[in-house]
């Protein structure tokens, strides 16, 4: 992976996939969770099946990790906080 990219992993009703692109990782989070609904929703996401609802993921969590190579969890909030 190149400085650009970020991996984005994806956890949807059981399913978890990876997903990296190219992207400035000061994104915002409705920038993040539209992307990840597009490349679900066209197959690009290998482990998740592509028939989401619209706005699947309008209510997750995003988590940013910054270490050397920026990697974004994007996840249902849990009842036992965030």
């Amino acid at each position: 992976m190149n400085e650009n990219n970020v991996l984005i992993n994806i956890t949807w009703q059981g399913q978890s996939g990876n997903y990296v692109v190219r992207l400035d990782p000061g994104v915002d989070d409705a920038t993040i969770r539209n992307l990840c609904e597009e490349a679900v929703r066209s197959g690009e996401v290998p482990g998740i099946r592509p028939n989401l609802p619209k706005n699947a993921f309008a209510h997750f969590v995003i988590d940013r990790f910054h270490g050397g190579q920026a990697r974004f969890v994007v996840r249902p909030k849990v009842p036992f906080g965030v």
